[in-house]
């Protein structure tokens, strides 16, 4: 049952996750979450940017809407390109905090409440002070889905496609 399932067999390694360095201004984020997007062939879900410091120290993490939001005045003119080079606010003054954090030993409910609570769909797997890890709303709901409702009828599952599934 998902009580007994540890965060460490759902979260995602930093490696494997979109980080930024705290210092990066806007338009330098922007390119290199597209290069990073395109080399590692990221999934929906993995856009959420994790924010460093300079001593590679979790600071928080970025909305994309975030930094859209930044460039949207920059972008209004209908006869020129974007003037994405005047996007130099730095994204540490956009990021926002993480709330708590769980540990790889910690049960993934754990982060779900935390989740639950708080209105994020991430949190930071933290041990002895450093980040592990990052654990998913979307990974979490997979799992809980798979074990409370794993239809192996094909026939039922047609039907509950066809009827609820628009």
């Amino acid at each position: 049952m998902p009580h007994s399932i540890l965060v460490s067999k759902l979260m995602h390694v930093p490696q494997d996750w979109p980080m930024l360095r705290g210092d990066a201004d806007v338009s330098q984020a922007i390119k290199i979450l597209r290069i990073v997007t395109e080399d590692r062939k990221l999934e929906h879900g993995h856009s959420t940017p994790i924010v460093l410091d300079n001593d590679g120290k979790l600071t928080g993490f970025l909305h994309l809407t975030d930094l859209l939001r930044n460039i949207r005045h920059l972008c209004e003119k209908t006869d020129a390109p974007c003037e994405l080079h005047r996007a130099t606010t730095p994204i540490k003054n956009l990021s926002r905090p993480f709330v708590e954090s769980v540990t790889p030993e910690d049960s993934i409910l754990k982060a779900l409440d935390i989740m639950m609570d708080h209105g994020v769909s991430l949190v930071p797997v933290m041990k002895d002070g450093k980040l592990q890890g990052i654990i998913q709303l979307s990974d979490i709901f997979n799992t809980v889905a798979a074990l409370l409702f794993d239809e192996q009828n094909p026939e039922q599952r047609r039907w509950l496609v066809r009827r609820f599934h628009l």
